[in-house]
């Protein structure tokens, strides 16, 4: 009786601790119960005394999502929350599980995003192949990947609601069936919807890369027709579409059959988006191509020593920084336009001779608008500059400008706000964004959110 009398002792303030350890911190309370002004203050205090770990502003960046997402008064703002969170649906999928049993568009929304996200079950998804609300068709029609879909996929490609033809475009590059490919090219040219007509490019795109040798050799009469279908594509499209055109052209077995003399013509003849994208295709599937990677390089170096300004930037974005390109980068850096010269000195840090040097410009830039520094920072497109230079020290480890990027935190923009967070998770300190779950902005707080969750991810 003594014995089990000690037992039941010892376990009495286990027990205790282990329930309350049951019912969160006080910040994750004030988390779930929305209680902003609580949060603030225990995210605060915790900072104070640096205890606030980016595991702990994890969850209570997904107490937070989760509460905005079911909160969410109407379908307008229930649709705006469920966007702001996509790239963190995973974490959320209990929250999404709930708000899909809502008939509306913000439950479809939910149903389609859990289907992506392997959540759901493509049989429970099929039950709304045939609904009469657009909205869940569209969730039903991502699922016709099966080889026995082939006829309904193809006619869903064709319906009236271009909700229900982007789920089944996007279905035919999980199905990855050949017999797709003159749909889609057909969609590619002439669906009202432009967006789709890149999403029709990208599971052909999709499919190509999925043939098997076997395939691909059954396959080279319809790529060398298709490479010059692209090339009629390219000539009539917009420059969304000659980039999705250009990586069509790079993957066999189309680049073999017709698709390397249409990426080495565009490259050597033509200029601007299309040729850029272009360029850029070579330079990540053709690096074994002499020929092809020098006319590439040299695009692409001309173009961020003397294009334009938007052209620059992508030339920059596609580029290797090697050899010529390099010796242009360098060229550029020079230059007395901020816009280039910041993403220039970025790609600098990549550059082992030049990254001492680009760091110290980039720092000087950055410090603008500090406070304490000197002078009035009253020049918006220098503080916008300063924000990028921040972004791009930050995603090369420059652990010196934190306190600056903390200072954007108090930012009366909701842009500048969430942009500070981003950069604190890619310096590897997330959880000093924290405060911001308690913004008075409901789309600060949840963009915020999926930052501190994807961020715990790494």
């Amino acid at each position: 009786m003594r014995r089990s009398a000690r037992i039941l002792s010892f376990s009495l303030p286990v027990l205790a601790l282990v329930a309350v350890a049951a019912c969160g911190s006080p910040a994750l309370r004030a988390a779930e119960q929305g209680d902003s002004a609580k949060l603030r203050a225990e995210i605060a205090e915790k900072h104070e005394r640096g205890k606030l770990s980016n595991d702990e502003a994890a969850d209570l960046a997904r107490a937070v999502a989760e509460r905005e997402i079911a909160t969410a008064t109407d379908e307008a703002t229930a649709l705006a929350r469920l966007r702001e969170t996509r790239a963190c649906a995973a974490e959320l999928d209990d929250a999404l599980g709930e708000r899909m049993k809502k008939r509306d568009g913000a439950g479809a929304e939910a149903a389609l995003s859990r289907l992506e996200d392997g959540k759901l079950g493509d049989g429970d998804a099929r039950a709304w192949l045939d609904d009469a609300d657009d909205r869940w068709r569209a969730v039903g029609a991502r699922t016709l990947h099966r080889e026995e879909d082939r006829a309904r996929r193809q006619a869903a490609i064709l319906d009236p609601s271009a909700r229900v033809r982007r789920s089944a475009i996007r279905a035919a590059a999980t199905a990855k069936d050949a017999s797709d490919l003159d749909l889609l090219f057909e969609t590619a040219r002439v669906d009202p919807e432009l967006m789709l007509r890149n999403e029709a490019l990208r599971s052909m795109s999709a499919i190509l890369r999925g043939l098997d040798d076997k395939a691909r050799d059954k396959a080279r009469p319809k790529a060398a027709e298709l490479a010059v279908k692209l090339r009629d594509l390219w000539t009539a499209g917009d420059d969304a579409l000659k980039e999705d055109v250009a990586v069509a052209w790079g993957l066999a077995p189309v680049f073999e059959n017709g698709g390397r003399e249409a990426l080495r013509v565009a490259v050597a003849n033509e200029k601007g988006p299309g040729a850029i994208a272009a360029a850029g295709v070579v330079m990540r599937s053709a690096s074994k191509d002499p020929e092809l990677m020098t006319s590439a390089s040299a695009l692409l170096a001309r173009t961020i020593v003397d294009g334009s300004r938007r052209d620059r930037l992508h030339a920059l974005a596609v580029a290797r920084a090697e050899g010529p390109v390099l010796d242009a980068i360098r060229k550029a850096a020079q230059d007395d336009d901020r816009e280039v010269k910041v993403p220039v000195l970025a790609r600098l840090l990549d550059s082992k001779p030049d990254r001492d040097a680009a760091r110290r410009e980039l720092v000087a830039i950055a410090g603008y608008g500090v406070q304490g520094s000197s002078g009035k920072a009253d020049d918006p497109r220098a503080l916008e500059h300063a924000i990028r230079a921040r972004h791009a020290l930050a995603a090369a480890g420059e652990l010196r400008i934190q306190a600056w990027i903390e200072q954007e935190l108090a930012a009366s923009e909701a842009q500048r706000k969430t942009s500070a967070a981003s950069a604190l998770a890619a310096l590897g300190r997330p959880a000093r964004a924290a405060l911001l779950l308690a913004d008075p902005d409901p789309s600060v707080r949840t963009r915020v959110a999926c930052t501190l969750m994807t961020a715990s991810r790494r």
